[in-house]
């Protein structure tokens, strides 16, 4: 049995947590760059916000029904994911932390009353951390995530376990809502006659493991309630990380883009060294906006390492020899980034020939710069090829967030203040 738990429009809910006033409002956060809708709340949902859409399309309705607006406060909801995550944790079974707003519970023991369970995780989670969740328990995890999704129409929890009802849930649902499967798969499913879970449910073992892949025929399975998937308490490591920004005011000057992609390395060679990883490729991509008149430019660099490694300074300066062999002036760019890629363990350090510094050493010189910087809950220490600016706080290349709240569990300089 597996148990989903899934917050309720969890960006807008963490906002409303720390402002009183925003209660029964509605609230709508941003991307970064404040372009679009990321996160609405149940009030914005029902005024037809859709998610994606620019935020200048509403300029109208956001004054007509005063929608309060928020630039995204990812410090905010990454603390509040922890929170719920280690409220849940508090219920002592096997855990699989899903997404930022999203987790399974493994429930081994056959014993209990899942109702009552289900109540319990969602009075807890909603009393510790003030976050509300939708519960939905079932025999696999792919019937679980449908009756959390039922659980958040309904507003109480849904236990999936008797056969008529499994029946009318994949009945009255589309083939694209199922966990997995998507717009894409979608078409393909919807060339061999199966439009709805149920129809999947019914399809035969050898058409879908012929006509598509050996995971939709466990998606196909797990509607069926025969497990497929697992709780992973470790889930894999990523295969890419991609650090990237759209910047607030567009950069011309070289230098000035050199210190953005400097920085951009520095925070994903951080989130590279967290899953204790190495990387082989490095790729730079820099590009002007779409939607100006200026002239339009877009271009990327990859480069192979002679050696796999997490070592900042040395990716910084690969970085930098990519830039060097895209950028052209005169143009005005919008975007820039990098993409780490090809991982391998950092147990398995290769020796650099020509390097004074011996690998160990250099990442437990890393080790020592990530620590402090997570204790000072900031970059404390930085690169100097990201900027001196990045710690005057005068940095061109920040995005703009005009209407970020505090980050009221993070900060002391941002606390919540009681009058």
């Amino acid at each position: 049995m597996f148990a989903l738990i899934d917050c309720n429009n969890f960006y807008a809910s963490c906002e409303k947590i720390f402002n009183p006033k925003l209660k029964n409002k509605p609230v709508v956060v941003l991307s970064n760059n404040d372009g679009c809708v990321i996160a609405r709340s149940k009030e914005a949902k029902k005024l037809k916000i859709k998610m994606g859409a620019p935020i200048f399309e509403y300029k109208e309705l956001i004054k007509e029904k005063n929608i309060y607006i928020y630039s995204s406060n990812f410090a905010l909801y990454g603390d509040m994911s922890i929170r719920v995550m280690k409220t849940l944790e508090s219920f002592l079974y096997p855990m699989e932390i899903y997404s930022i707003d999203e987790a399974f519970l493994d429930l081994d023991d056959q014993n209990i009353n899942y109702l009552t369970l289900a109540k319990d995780l969602k009075k807890r989670v909603y009393k510790w951390t003030g976050i509300d969740v939708s519960v939905g328990i079932a025999r696999t995890k792919t019937l679980a995530k449908l009756a959390s999704e039922m659980a958040k129409k309904q507003g109480c929890p849904v236990i999936l376990i008797d056969e008529k009802d499994i029946q009318k849930v994949l009945k009255n649902t589309d083939v694209e809502d199922i966990w997995g499967v998507g717009s894409r798969l979608k078409k393909r499913l919807y060339r061999l006659g199966i439009y709805t879970a149920y129809d999947l449910a019914l399809a035969e073992s050898e058409l879908i493991k012929k006509q598509l892949s050996i995971s939709v025929l466990k998606t196909t399975l797990e509607l069926n309630q025969i497990p497929c998937f697992k709780c992973e308490k470790n889930p894999p490591s990523k295969k890419s990380i991609c650090t990237s920004r759209s910047f607030a005011k567009k950069i011309e000057i070289f230098e000035d883009l050199e210190k953005a992609i400097s920085s951009f390395v520095a925070i994903a060679a951080q989130k590279l060294r967290r899953q204790k990883m190495q990387a082989n490729f490095l790729t730079i991509f820099i590009s002007t906006s779409f939607h100006s008149k200026d002239p339009f430019y877009s271009n990327s660099c990859q480069i192979t390492l002679p050696i796999a490694t997490s070592f900042t300074p040395k990716l910084i300066a690969y970085a930098k020899k990519a830039l060097k062999k895209v950028y052209k002036s005169s143009y005005l760019y919008k975007k820039a980034g990098v993409i780490l890629s090809d991982f391998t363990s950092i147990d398995y350090l290769q020796k650099d020939l020509f390097s004074k510094l011996d690998e160990k050493n250099k990442n437990d010189l890393m080790k020592i710069i990530d620590q402090i910087n997570y204790k000072a809950n900031k970059k404390a220490l930085f690169f100097a090829s990201e900027g001196i600016e990045k710690g005057l706080k005068k940095s061109k290349i920040k995005s703009s967030s005009k209407m970020r709240s505090n980050k009221y569990t993070t900060s002391f300089d941002e606390l919540l203040e009681v009058k």
